[in-house]
């Protein structure tokens, strides 16, 4: 007589919260056993023992069976009947018996609609049987099984699955980024290919790149050094022909003096420290008010109040570990003008141990002074896009992704977008980390002001704070409005935003195949809120240490918004932060240096000669290597772009036809939208939306649509 290996570890996730079945029954003496077919079908039985784990001091007594369980028992036994003749690891009853489970199964849960916790509980145990006595699809053809939310007939192998997956892929810990890290048995040889798969083309474009730096300072010397600041196109000239071909964004060599250029990167390239001072907001540093007059029209309090002040903050710069290279933390106003133009209005440089002297310039400063202050906030906002972005765009998608991994089956339709949008997560802070330990950020000319163990302290200090980590709060219009860069009722709107003009094209776009894709495989928000898996990863993101992550996915709309910020953080802020982006225009030079080669001066009328404080060849083109290392020029016009998101043979194939429809139809959108954004360029008075350098750094069939490494 067959005696059943009661399997005693299973975890069932329940909307009510997970359950662990602890039968009485145990399994028979010796080695742990693979359980049969058959061992899931003695799970009625197990009605009299069950235990929730979420309802520790209950005292639980046994079950009386009512008719319909005792039915499904008699079913039961006559399937086990079958399985004893059949025992090749796939059980095949009658399709009338699995009918007949079925029928009783939906009359008990029916029946049982008084007591949810008691439901939940115990129809996932009387499933068991009833799932395994299912007529199990062919497994002689490669038809790949379509994606599906969890149901009757599928809980309790993706139960199985889960299981299988929490116990190989744990939260481990990892010195850059703060997020858990994967670690696990199941976890660590995935991530060893991952990263194994990286080092190849990793390694291929770094030997490239230290080439093109040869050749680039060769190049420089031989056309006679740098004299000017325009010079520094020198270092672009017919160089860089595999990792930076073009050079940067057209107008940044021409018109990086222009104080258009340095005001309308805050609204394109470098948007996440500019905010809008509000009502309630204090000012960062005073400003005389004939002098702020003689900029604006207005005082600094009269731009406050008018709701026309903005402001940008890197104090905490000024106190980061540094190198032999110069640098400090500065602030910044900005202000809307009569006109509706966005222009500048102040900066300060603040240097440890000289806050209380801390210099404040202006365009009403000397030439090379004013440009000298612009040059040194940009560096900041450099590393704000260098360093932070491994927190945004990595970490901040990262924690929860690995949350799904551990609650979602890869059946599951939202897991195989999460697969498809994170694409190959893992590679990236490992890489980063390597480099800051084996000193390659540090080798050839000192450029960055501040040392490796600055770069990972202050990315790990702005993730734990929640400023790159938050993950509702950080939704594209939720920031925006935060900040009070749109929708503001106490002042006037930005003529000219071209990161919210093009962003929000796309994040809509975003929005529309993500419902059209939650729409296809859920009815109404009831069928979200009772989707076991969706919940059970909702709980997850507390161990999961994700920050600010939604506190319920009771609708369809929430999850919609969820998997919109996904593909927001991993396409629009990693291209804009690193990509193809800063490359290409806050780290481009002449219009930013990453440090200075002389001290920040402790008074006015020192720097009349800018070029005294600019890198050496050697300098300029180490710090164009080092960005063209982030780049990925042979991927344009490729399937690695933002239009070929969902644009994947295997997503595709076990889709349904509503989502390879939207997906089909994003894509169509997105190489219109790419020809559309191409046909750019400067009007009549050398401007493209009122920036003095053309910005299509989202191209959708430029921009990367992943956080690639």
């Amino acid at each position: 007589m067959y005696t059943c290996q009661c399997r005693t570890d299973l975890v069932v996730p329940t909307i009510n919260g997970t359950h662990k079945v602890e039968p009485r029954v145990r399994p028979q003496s010796g080695p742990r056993q693979s359980p049969s077919p058959a061992d899931f079908l003695c799970y009625p039985r197990l009605l009299m023992t069950a235990k929730a784990s979420t309802h520790p001091d209950t005292d639980w007594q046994p079950l009386k069976l009512s008719p319909i369980v005792q039915n499904l028992i008699t079913y039961e036994e006559r399937i086990c009947m079958h399985s004893r003749q059949n025992m090749t690891g796939i059980v095949r009853p009658s399709q009338e018996t699995s009918h007949e489970i079925m029928l009783c199964l939906e009359q008990w849960i029916g029946e049982s609609r008084t007591n949810e916790t008691m439901k939940s509980a115990v129809s996932t145990l009387l499933l068991a049987g009833a799932v395994r006595a299912a007529p199990a699809p062919s497994t002689n053809n490669n038809q790949p099984q379509p994606y599906s939310v969890p149901n009757l007939i599928n809980l309790v192998p993706r139960t199985l699955e889960i299981n299988d997956k929490r116990k190989g892929w744990l939260y481990g810990t990892f010195p850059f980024g703060v997020a858990p890290y994967p670690t696990g048995p199941l976890a660590d040889p995935y991530l060893a290919n991952e990263i194994a798969g990286w080092r190849a083309p990793v390694f291929e474009l770094g030997a490239i790149i230290v080439q093109e730096t040869a050749k680039a300072v060769e190049g420089v010397i031989a056309a006679g050094n740098f004299s000017t600041l325009d010079d520094y196109s020198k270092v672009y000239d017919n160089q860089w022909t595999t990792s930076l071909p073009g050079g940067p964004l057209p107008g940044m060599l021409t018109n990086h003096t222009d104080d258009r250029t340095f005001s309308m990167m805050r609204l394109s390239s470098i948007p996440y420290r500019i905010r809008r001072v509000q009502r309630d907001d204090s000012l960062l540093f005073p400003l005389d008010e004939e002098l702020s007059k003689s900029i604006s029209g207005h005082s600094l309090e009269d731009l406050h109040a008018q709701g026309r002040l903005f402001s940008q903050n890197f104090v905490e710069m000024k106190d980061q570990e540094a190198t032999t290279a110069y640098g400090a933390g500065c602030q910044a106003y900005f202000y809307i003008d009569d006109a509706g133009d966005f222009l500048p209005l102040a900066i300060k440089l603040v240097v440890k141990g000289r806050e209380d002297s801390a210099l404040v310039y202006t365009p009403k400063d000397l030439r090379d002074e004013w440009l000298f202050a612009k040059m040194t906030i940009n560096a900041n906002d450099g590393w704000h896009s260098t360093w932070g972005h491994t927190t945004m765009s990595h970490s901040a998608a990262e924690a929860p992704y690995l949350a799904a991994i551990r609650t979602l089956s890869d059946s599951h339709p939202i897991m195989a977008l999460l697969h498809r949008i994170e694409n190959t997560p893992w590679g990236v802070r490992p890489n980063l980390q390597d480099s800051l330990v084996n000193g390659s950020m540090d080798t050839g000319p000192k450029y960055y002001p501040w040392t490796a163990d600055a770069a990972r302290t202050w990315a790990n200090t702005v993730y734990s704070t929640g400023e790159t980590s938050n993950f509702s709060s950080n939704y594209f219009y939720t920031s925006l409005r935060n900040r009070g860069l749109i929708d503001y009722k106490y002042g006037p709107a930005l003529k000219s935003f071209p990161y919210y003009e093009d962003g929000s094209v796309i994040v809509n776009a975003y929005e529309e195949v993500m419902k059209s894709f939650i729409n296809s495989y859920y009815k109404d928000d009831r069928a979200v809120a009772n989707d076991r898996e969706l919940q059970a990863w909702l709980k997850e993101t507390g161990p999961a240490q994700v920050h600010d992550f939604p506190k319920k996915i009771q609708t369809k709309k929430d999850i919609i918004d969820i998997l919109t910020h996904f593909a927001f953080l991993n396409s629009i802020v990693h291209a804009i932060m690193s990509g193809n982006g800063n490359q290409l225009d806050i780290m481009a030079l002449p219009f930013t240096t990453a440090g200075w080669q002389k001290p920040i001066p402790s008074k006015k009328g020192v720097v009349t000669d800018i070029m005294e404080w600019m890198p050496t060849p050697e300098g300029a083109a180490w710090q164009v290597a080092t960005y063209a290392a982030g780049n990925r020029a042979s991927w344009k016009n490729t399937n690695m772009t933002i239009a070929y998101m969902f644009d994947q043979p295997e997503l595709l194939s076990r889709l349904n036809k509503e989502s390879k429809d939207a997906a089909e139809k994003f894509k169509s959108d997105m190489l219109d939208l790419s020809a559309k954004w191409r046909a750019r360029g400067f009007d009549e008075n050398g401007l493209d939306r009122g920036m003095p350098y053309v910005w299509n750094v989202l191209d959708p069939l430029w921009a990367i649509f992943w956080s690639v490494v």
